[in-house]
């Protein structure tokens, strides 16, 4: 017999796995499950209060960043309304604590017009625009905030010394973000190859 524990988590891994094909399947950008769990955790350990999720899509990632949200807040951005449109109808079905805001359109104006700071952000939006991002966060982010970028290392073709078609205004992107976050000394960032590879920077306004 199964006790309430597992019995919860079974039904959560069909939950989850239905939504994930179901975003592989509509060809749907989407993290996958190991990224999803490690996010789960870092929001377990870190307890963020006011978290930011640039590109939720369809609510995948949303789930793993709320899970653990007990009374804080959560804003999620994507360009596709439609998907934030999705995103909300799935997230709020699932979650009735902490303070949940979806919005769609362009993530940089968006930030701009935030009121507030932010102690954890997840990154996963357009990849060309990844160096936008991080700087529109200026001003924006807490002390000691840590912020989480997917598909850091995009296939490796980041290593690539030549990378054309489609790929190349991406990885153009993800290396100027990498540079950016390990040149400016108010970030320090680590790697990690989980997925399609993750950076995790904890920045501090005054470094050293």
């Amino acid at each position: 017999m199964q006790n309430k524990s597992v019995s919860l988590f079974l039904k959560e891994k069909e939950l989850l796995d239905s939504l994930f094909k179901s975003a592989r399947r509509e060809k749907i950008p989407v993290i996958d499950k190991e990224t999803g769990r490690f996010l789960e955790i870092i929001c377990l350990l870190e307890n963020p209060k006011n978290i930011l999720e640039i590109g939720c899509g369809t609510g995948f990632s949303s789930y793993f960043l709320i899970k653990n949200l007990k009374s804080g807040n959560y804003t999620g951005i994507d360009l596709n309304k439609e998907r934030v449109r999705r995103a909300e109808k799935f997230i709020r079905s699932r979650f009735e604590s902490g303070s949940l805001k979806f919005l769609g359109g362009s993530a940089v104006e968006i930030i701009r017009g935030l009121k507030g700071k932010f102690d954890l952000v997840f990154i996963d939006g357009a990849k060309f625009e990844y160096p936008s991002y991080i700087k529109s966060l200026e001003g924006k982010l807490e002390e000691g905030a840590l912020i989480i970028a997917d598909n850091i290392l995009y296939k490796d073709k980041v290593f690539e010394e030549e990378v054309s078609g489609h790929d190349s205004n991406s990885v153009i992107g993800i290396r100027e973000y990498i540079k950016y976050i390990t040149e400016d000394k108010r970030f320090k960032s680590r790697f990690f190859d989980i997925g399609d590879g993750i950076s995790v920077t904890e920045f501090h306004e005054k470094s050293g």
